[in-house]
């Protein structure tokens, strides 16, 4: 065969348009792990030898040389727009239908096209032949007509993806219309083409279609980020994160979640999206969202063993330019967090209960022990007095004891007293206080006043910190009983920079705090209610003159501040 070309002009937008896909196909295959690229660089590559074609189509001199290029042309058109198609799957999310037997499907039209075209002189089934003159045309055979109507579909489909992204997602409108803008050039240039009409005449018109189509496309790739590395990134962060993320519409349907939001709710992200977010437990209130939640909210799903807790952030998306495009909604799974904390929680109150055991024993020992050491040898004094007929002096020795034995009494009900009044459960410490604070006033007829900061709160104070100031308290009115003759007392709780402060304050006697250097201050407890704040990381101070009452001022840590000094 041979080929016949002369110069023409109209050959040079032919060959820039070639270098201008070259280019870009260049540029998006540096960036092909991103979604859609790999599809779009195909794309462009089967552009290039179509430019190339019209562009010796231009030059060819001949009948002959021009039906070659025209043929070469028509071999490069559907693989162009089966990439197409593929792109805009993949851009528009929808890369679930892109299954490795779909994309075999889509490539079997092709590659029947081309063995079809090498064979056609065989069967004349793509083009019974062609138009002779200035131009040349195909006269189309049935596969010509079937494969030309097929491409049609083809890029028609794809334009409905790109309307349907623009109409869904307001994030990719603008992307979405550029794209569309492209596209309608193409397939209105492709119209007027079979039907032998022209509007660049004498250059080729498809050509110069899609060229303005691929500059439209890269205007939406470089102007508006239709690859934008970063909006990847968090895409592909989020598919892999452990927690749940579901996107919301503003309507509050389920645009998409990620596996593990699907995982947790037990639905496959097909059936889930498009649906309502009532699919979540009515107790997150989401099912009424208006406003984002402040703060996370709690919901437990799963019954039994089975149950998995969860806290629920939820927040707004909003586009740059101001408008709201929906909600975003995080599960942050807190299960194996609330099973430590309940572990290490009865870990504390098996520890707690054993060294209050330990420490009982040992007031035990020490006030009651020596009571009873002391009755035991007044006994046998008195037995001796009565042996030796001194009776006035025994009775006055009795008299002792039944005081002695009041006291120890008394001690047995107050140690009673304050074992009834534990803190029950994690958080009432404040109504387990004023029950002891009412008991001990019906029992030994001192007033007591409490006074609690507005700052102060159950969750302030971790449970072991609760216990021990509790105990804490009760040691320092037990002194006040044992000791003060006082007529009142006033308990103020409040928050001192990290700790919590407890001041018990009486009217009493009060007495030398010189005292409390003799035996370590045993005579007033102190040891004892030292032993316990320092278990917990506070102090107790004890403040006292003769005549002018006693203070005790006790400070234990807020929850956190003593595990984190412990930690560091």
């Amino acid at each position: 065969m041979h080929w016949h070309y002369a110069h023409n002009p109209y050959i040079w937008p032919m060959l820039a348009a070639a270098a201008f896909y070259a280019a870009l196909a260049i540029y998006t295959w540096w960036r092909r792990s991103v979604p859609g690229a790999f599809q779009f660089v195909f794309m462009v590559v089967a552009d290039v030898p179509y430019a190339i074609g019209a562009a010796f189509l231009m030059a060819a001199a001949d009948t002959p040389t021009k039906i070659f290029w025209t043929k070469f042309q028509i071999l490069w058109m559907m693989p162009a727009v089966t990439a197409e198609l593929c792109f805009l799957l993949e851009y528009a999310n929808l890369n679930r239908w892109l299954t490795r037997r779909n994309i075999t499907l889509l490539a079997v039209p092709p590659l029947l096209l081309a063995l079809l075209a090498v064979t056609n002189n065989f069967h004349h089934a793509v083009w019974a032949g062609f138009s002779a003159g200035e131009y040349v045309h195909p006269v189309r055979g049935w596969a010509g007509w079937l494969f030309s109507a097929y491409g049609f579909a083809l890029a028609t489909i794809s334009s409905g993806f790109t309307i349907w992204l623009f109409m869904r997602s307001p994030m990719h409108r603008l992307p979405a219309a550029v794209c569309f803008c492209g596209q309608l050039a193409t397939r209105i240039t492709f119209l007027l083409e079979a039907v032998h009409k022209n509007p660049f005449a004498p250059m080729d018109s498809t050509a110069i279609a899609m060229a303005f189509t691929l500059a439209m496309y890269a205007l939406a790739l470089f102007r508006f980020g239709m690859f934008d590395l970063l909006v990847v990134a968090r895409g592909t962060m989020i598919e892999q994160m452990r927690e749940g993320v579901l996107v919301l519409d503003r309507q509050q349907h389920i645009v998409d979640m990620n596996p593990a939001a699907a995982n947790i709710l037990g639905l496959p992200a097909e059936s889930a999206r498009g649906g309502v977010v009532q699919i979540l437990p009515e107790s997150t209130g989401l099912t009424r969202l208006a406003v984002p939640a402040i703060g996370p909210s709690k919901i437990s799903i799963g019954v039994g063993t089975d149950t998995r807790h969860y806290e629920v952030y939820t927040s707004s998306l909003n586009h740059r330019r101001g408008f709201q495009l929906g909600y975003l909604i995080l599960l942050h799974d807190t299960t194996e967090k609330e099973r430590v904390q309940e572990q290490l929680m009865e870990q504390q109150r098996a520890l707690a209960t054993l060294k209050e055991r330990d420490r009982v024993g040992r007031e035990l020992h020490d006030s009651l022990g020596q009571v009873l050491g002391y009755v035991k040898m007044q006994v046998q004094a008195v037995r001796a007095l009565l042996a030796q007929e001194q009776s006035a002096q025994a009775d006055s020795y009795l008299k002792q004891l039944a005081a002695v034995a009041q006291d120890a009494h008394a001690d047995v009900r107050e140690y009673i007293l304050g074992a009834r009044t534990g803190t029950g459960s994690d958080s009432d410490f404040l109504p387990a206080l004023e029950r002891y604070l009412r008991r001990f006033r019906e029992t030994y007829g001192i007033a007591m006043e409490l006074k609690v900061s507005p700052d102060l709160t159950e969750a302030s104070l971790t449970p072991m910190v609760r216990a021990q100031l509790l105990r804490i308290i009760q040691e320092a009115l037990t002194n006040v009983r044992k000791h003060a003759q006082s007529s009142g007392v006033r308990i103020t709780l409040c928050v001192n920079g990290g700790y919590v402060e407890a001041i018990v304050q009486d009217d009493g006697t009060g007495f030398d705090p010189a005292l409390m250097q003799v035996k370590g201050g045993e005579k007033f407890g102190l040891h004892f209610m030292q032993e316990r704040a320092a278990e917990v990381g506070g102090s107790v101070k004890i403040l006292s003159a003769p005549g002018k009452g006693t203070q005790v001022i006790i400070s234990v840590p807020l929850e956190g501040s003593w595990y984190e000094s412990n930690a560091s």
